[in-house]
């Protein structure tokens, strides 16, 4: 009931306003004709659904593949669709990086193998350090990628891998699984129209999961997230005490869309008060009911009154 109120708050305009996504999405070599397909299904898929689902604007949404229909995804090719990229990119403009493919981990170096040279994780780092974006996202749904994380770990970097180890080297299916939270909009778990990097990356990994029990398979994927720059990562779904997930959280593959022109202070307050609604619900259980429902009340006056605000353009305090 509480999210329900929480989300008739929630305000989704037509126009756009802030950052700007950009994202770059990487199928690798297939080998088989099978896999050539699966890849390239799910690249298209995934641009397809940042497009119209996640309404990221279509000049910034780059795809690489190994099909002569688009642009070949060889590593000469990654490294200039990123130098494109960081021509536009703002500071506060967040980049998506998303891996497609097979991977491999010889001579402790861990790849994403494309046609040509592979594209190993030390690469991949060389080319994001040149990059602004005070938020990068890498989504690796390739096979023994998981040491991707021991080199691309930084401040300010949320990195998704399919595969807790190198060792996990079977074709994996984790793409599909973020794929469908996405097309589906089951990644959005608390309902309240964003989805973040967090929420698809774990509903990933469930559906992903669930594949392998409905088939009755052993499984042979296990995803991680890193976003506390520790070179570690954690399992997903997160626990209780894991330190990861606070970045993943806040960076979001959906965002809200607001009128253009108005106050960034106005927008900026919004979603700060939503995240307090958000944080406190949390709380339940741990206050006095009536304690707890007295302040929540308080906190979703805030958010209706800046959601008036903004429905209003901007007048009143926040007025230029």
């Amino acid at each position: 009931m509480i999210r329900y109120l929480l989300m008739i708050l929630v305000v989704l305009w037509c126009g756009g306003a802030g950052a700007a996504p950009f994202d770059l999405i990487v199928c690798g070599s297939g080998g088989q004709e099978e896999y050539q397909r699966r890849f390239a299904d799910w690249g298209q898929r995934l641009r397809t659904a940042l497009v119209e689902r996640m309404h990221h604007p279509s000049e910034n949404v780059h795809l690489l593949t190994e099909s002569a229909s688009t642009a070949l995804s060889s590593r000469e090719n990654v490294a200039a669709a990123l130098d494109l990229i960081g021509r536009r990119l703002e500071a506060e403009d967040p980049l998506f990086v998303f891996l497609i493919g097979h991977g491999s981990y010889r001579d402790g170096v861990a790849k994403l193998n494309l046609p040509g040279l592979d594209l190993s994780a030390g690469d991949l780092d060389s080319m994001l350090q040149e990059r602004v974006s005070e938020r990068i996202v890498v989504v690796n749904a390739a096979s023994a990628s998981a040491p991707f994380i021991n080199l691309l770990s930084a401040p300010g970097r949320v990195i998704c891998t399919s595969t807790r180890s190198a060792e996990e080297r079977n074709a994996t299916w984790f793409a599909e699984g973020l794929l469908r939270a996405i097309e589906e909009g089951s990644a959005d778990q608390n309902r309240d129209e964003r989805i973040s990097v967090l929420e698809a990356c774990q509903q990933g990994a469930a559906l992903t999961r669930a594949r392998y029990d409905e088939k009755r398979l052993i499984t042979t994927e296990h995803a991680l997230i890193d976003d506390d720059g520790d070179e570690l990562g954690s399992r997903l779904p997160l626990d209780e005490q894991s330190t990861d997930g606070a970045l993943a959280a806040k960076i979001y593959l959906r965002d809200f869309r607001f009128p253009p022109g108005l106050s960034p202070r106005l927008i900026a307050d919004y979603r700060a008060a939503l995240d307090r609604v958000e944080a406190f619900i949390d709380r339940k259980g741990k206050m006095e009911q009536d304690e707890y429902y007295q302040h929540l009340e308080d906190l979703l006056v805030q958010v209706a009154r800046l959601n008036r605000e903004i429905r209003g353009g901007g007048d009143g305090d926040y007025g230029e």
